[in-house]
């Protein structure tokens, strides 16, 4: 196994991108030859040195039957070019023209979801289109990597692939050894508040129109507790989320932070976190808010449940329901010893180490995950 290609649509910053050039990377420093095809990306995350790097300028997010023919037909001739050991491709379109592309080249092809889009994305037709391409891509897929168990057994459930071909690799999470504080006055957050808060791609799938309702309801619900409300993230529905933020009557009474490339400080001033997505193969924020120390209210969706200690360090809810989020923050927010308790054993759980010493969720443990995952695949 020497040579390894990956392909993904895009490079912008999120798990999915992050983790892919975090396997380029450590693949290079090992001795591999890997090229890292992508499609173009206004600010695309960097790529090191060592990993050779294709752009593909018809390889876009969006479906168009032409520029998807070319895209396919440049990564055919790649393919031909470099005779890559293994093709590794990423995402929904990314993978579905890669692993097409793969047909006939002698590679073995992997592929990596990075969640599925069964629920939570599209409507029924848009749902049905996705599953009947995912099924046919699997014909020629050698193997699936699913964040969590969660999304295996969905994704197997749904018939995408056999449910011998996948395996599970956590997305590598890196952590730092302490838990940084910043003041609150330095990111506009006042001080003898109790602070609930989310971090997320202000997008649909992400639920926060439901934090933002929740948040209404817990204004009211909890009197002189006096909460204070902190989304961290932009989007696509930032307008509408201000908008129902508005209608909640929580403006004076709420951050909306922005996109933040680091979001520790911002978890550092929460005293409880809120990952209310529709959808969710792993959560990356959820496993950051735990390392701070953060008792967690989440949706019970695909690979959540798999990255918590339900009743221990989170709870876990209804998707789609403000109410029973704010239940859940309001039962935190009254019960001080409860959410300290909580919190301790969230970092303890979020810091664990595997048999080999590294850290469970990092970087490290799932490269060493995916390189045992080749092999399997080479026989």
């Amino acid at each position: 196994m020497k040579r390894i290609v990956h392909v993904i649509t895009r490079l912008e910053p999120g798990g999915s991108s992050e983790n892919t050039v975090s396997s380029a990377a450590w693949q290079a420093g090992r001795g591999m030859e890997v090229t890292l095809v992508h499609g173009p990306c206004r600010g695309s995350l960097p790529v090191p040195a060592a990993v050779s790097t294709i752009e593909l300028p018809e390889l876009a997010r969006e479906i168009s039957p032409l520029r998807d023919l070319r895209a396919y037909a440049a990564l055919r001739r790649i393919f031909r070019e470099l005779k890559p050991d293994i093709v590794h491709t990423h995402t929904f379109k990314a993978g579905f023209l890669g692993r097409l592309a793969a047909a006939g080249s002698g590679a073995r092809v992997a592929h990596t979801p990075h969640g599925h889009l069964l629920y939570g994305y599209y409507d029924i037709p848009g749902t049905r289109l996705f599953l009947a391409a995912e099924k046919f891509a699997a014909r020629f897929t050698d193997g699936f990597i699913a964040l969590t168990e969660g999304e295996k057994r969905e994704s197997a459930a749904a018939g995408i692939g056999r449910p011998e071909q996948w395996a599970v690799v956590h997305s590598g999470v890196d952590l730092p050894e302490s838990q940084p504080r910043v003041p609150r006055k330095e990111l506009g957050v006042p001080e003898g508040r109790l602070v609930i808060g989310t971090a997320a791609r202000l997008e649909p799938v992400k639920g926060v129109e439901h934090f933002v309702k929740a948040a209404g309801a817990l204004k009211k619900i909890l009197g002189p507790i006096n909460p204070f409300f902190l989304v961290v993230g932009d989007g696509p529905e930032c307008s509408r989320l201000y908008g129902l933020a508005r209608a909640a009557g929580i403006m004076d009474d709420c951050l909306f932070a922005g996109f933040q490339k680091d979001v520790l400080p911002y978890l550092s001033v929460m005293d409880i976190y809120v990952q209310p997505s529709l959808n969710e193969a792993m959560g990356r924020t959820v496993l950051q808010a735990q390392h701070m120390g953060l008792p967690v209210v989440a949706s019970r969706v695909c690979g959540i449940p798999d990255v918590v200690r339900e009743g221990e360090t989170a709870v876990l809810v209804k998707a789609g329901s403000p109410e029973r989020i704010a239940a859940a923050v309001a039962r935190l927010a009254r019960d001080g010893e409860l959410r300290a308790a909580m919190g301790r054993a969230a970092a303890a759980f979020a810091r664990q180490r595997d048999a080999a010493g590294r850290a469970r969720f990092g970087c490290e443990a799932m490269n060493a995950a995916i390189r045992e995952f080749y092999g399997r695949l080479r026989g």
